[in-house]
C-alpha cells in the first residue's frame, strides 16, 4: 500500500480522519498485523487519545472510524481483504468438473494434528476479535469460536458435540461485570453437559492486564439490572492491541503444543505433495 497518502479534503474532520486510519494501517501492513477490524482500529485510536468513547452527537463513537475505512477502500487506497468482517459469511457449496478436480483444490485444507488429539478451543465474547485470530488458528490446526455475549442454544448445537471431556478452552472476554457474567455462563453451560470440567484459562483480558498497560475504563449500563445498579467500570477485549492479543494467544500455543509447529508443518506439506502425485496420475 503506498504511504504517501495525501487526502483530498485534509481540513475537514473526515479527510483528517482518513488520514490517520491510513497511517494506522500502514502500521498494521508494516508489523504484519493484518487483516484487522474496524473495531480493533477505533480501540488503538482511543488509547492513543485520538478519539473519544463518548458519543459524537446521535451517532456512535465509532461512526467516523467507519465513514473513513469506508472511503479509503472504496477510492483504492485499502485494499477490501485488510478489514474482516464477522457479522456476515457466505456459504459456497459448489462442485468442479470431477472428483479428482475438487480433491485436488481441496487439498491445501488437509492438515496433520499437532495436538495428538487435544486441541484447544479458542473462545472469544466478541466476534471482531474471532476474527482477527483466525490466521492463527488455521496455522495452529486449533478450533476457534466467538459468543457473540449471552448464549446458550449455539454452545448446544455447535460447540458441545465438538467438546471432549476435560477439554482446554483459551478464553478471551471483557473485563467488566457484564463481561464476566457472560465468561460464567457459557462455562456453567458447556460443563453442565460434560462429565469432566473444562481446563479453563483466560488469557485476556486480566485485571493484571489492565493494570499493566493503562487500558481505557469506560462506564457501562447493563438493563439487566434495576435502579442503577447496573452501571459498572468495563474494559473491553479489543483496548489491548491487536498485536499484543495475537502475541498472547501465540506464546500460550507454543507452550502447550507437544511438539514444535514448524516440524508438523513440513511433514503436512511433504504428505499434501506426494498425495498431488498421486491424483494426478
Amino acid at each position: 500500500m503506498p504511504t504517501d497518502y495525501i487526502d483530498p479534503a485534509p481540513e475537514t474532520k473526515i479527510g483528517r480522519m482518513r488520514g490517520i486510519i491510513h497511517a494506522l494501517l500502514t502500521e498494521h501492513d508494516a508489523t504484519g498485523m493484518l487483516p484487522t477490524s474496524a473495531r480493533f482500529l477505533f480501540y488503538e485510536l482511543v488509547t492513543r487519545g485520538t478519539l473519544s468513547k463518548e458519543k459524537d452527537g446521535a451517532r456512535p463513537p465509532d461512526h467516523i472510524v467507519h465513514s473513513a475505512l469506508t472511503d479509503l477502500r472504496e477510492r483504492g487506497h485499502v485494499p477490501w481483504e485488510w478489514i474482516v468482517d464477522e457479522t456476515r459469511s457466505l456459504d459456497d457449496f459448489t462442485g468442479a468438473a470431477s472428483v479428482q478436480d475438487w480433491m485436488t483444490s481441496v487439498l491445501e485444507q488437509a492438515r496433520l494434528d499437532p495436538w495428538q488429539g487435544d486441541a484447544p478451543l479458542v473462545l472469544t465474547e466478541s466476534r471482531s476479535l474471532a476474527g482477527v485470530l483466525r490466521p492463527l488458528c488455521d496455522r495452529y490446526a486449533v478450533r476457534l469460536a466467538a459468543t457473540g455475549g449471552q448464549v446458550a442454544g449455539f454452545l448446544h448445537t455447535d460447540i458441545i458435540p465438538r467438546l471432549q471431556d476435560g477439554a482446554r478452552v483459551l478464553y478471551f472476554g471483557d473485563w467488566d461485570l457484564a463481561g464476566n457474567d457472560i465468561e460464567a455462563n457459557t462455562r456453567r453451560v458447556l460443563e453442565q453437559e460434560l462429565d469432566e470440567p473444562l481446563r479453563w484459562e483466560r488469557v485476556a483480558l486480566t485485571e493484571r492486564q489492565v493494570t499493566r498497560y493503562r487500558l481505557p475504563i469506560i462506564i457501562k449500563h447493563d438493563k439487566r439490572f434495576k435502579d442503577g445498579r447496573g452501571v459498572h467500570e468495563a474494559v473491553e477485549t479489543e483496548a489491548l492491541s491487536q498485536q499484543l492479543i495475537i502475541r498472547l494467544l501465540q506464546r500460550r500455543l507454543d507452550q502447550l503444543l507437544p511438539q514444535p509447529l514448524a516440524r508438523v508443518l513440513a511433514r503436512e506439506a511433504r504428505q499434501r505433495k506426494q498425495l498431488k502425485a498421486l491424483l494426478r496420475r
